[in-house]
């Protein structure tokens, strides 16, 4: 066929063939086992359908949203921010971006800016909490329910607070 010509497809080729992938997709799925995720490296987003609210396909994912936790960590406060800036801004990891406007990085504006939260003098405890599961404050918040859906570690929110006390 010259360069210049155009191949015709029948129109049921078009229609049948967004069918025929989705049916492959949802067989590998059926046969497919979670991917195990390591603590410190991005969520394998094949798992997200497992927690509350992490996959807009599912009507809240399969879980359901876990009990309230009210935490209170007492251990060393230290944290690293070029690793919590790394976490924050991973779409498949902390996502913080998604919402907040960060220190030195552009984000969502649907919550409160952290660009600046160094200045606040925030507590500590409460800015732990609030990552950790901040429906102890707010019941009905729309912040990630990170601590209780394992999502995030004690050291990468300790990580993730190192980096947001940067911003001044």
């Amino acid at each position: 066929m010259p360069k210049t010509a155009t191949k015709t497809r029948s129109p049921w080729r078009v229609l049948l063939k967004p069918a025929a992938v989705l049916m492959i997709g949802f067989a590998a799925q059926a046969g497919a086992q979670q991917a195990v995720w390591v603590p410190g490296e991005p969520y394998p987003v094949e798992n997200l359908k497992e927690f509350a609210c992490h996959d807009y396909t599912l009507p809240c994912g399969k879980k359901g949203s876990p009990a309230i936790e009210k935490v209170s960590y007492t251990g060393p406060r230290m944290g690293d921010p070029e690793r919590g800036k790394k976490i924050a801004t991973n779409v498949r990891w902390g996502n913080c971006m998604a919402c907040h406007a960060l220190p030195d990085h552009d984000g969502g504006t649907i919550a409160p800016g952290l660009e600046a939260y160094g200045t606040r003098n925030a507590p500590f405890e409460y800015t732990f909490q609030r990552i950790w599961d901040g429906r102890v404050f707010n019941p009905n918040a729309h912040m990630p329910v990170y601590g209780p859906n394992q999502v995030l570690t004690v050291r990468d929110i300790l990580d993730v607070i190192a980096y947001i006390e940067t911003g001044r």
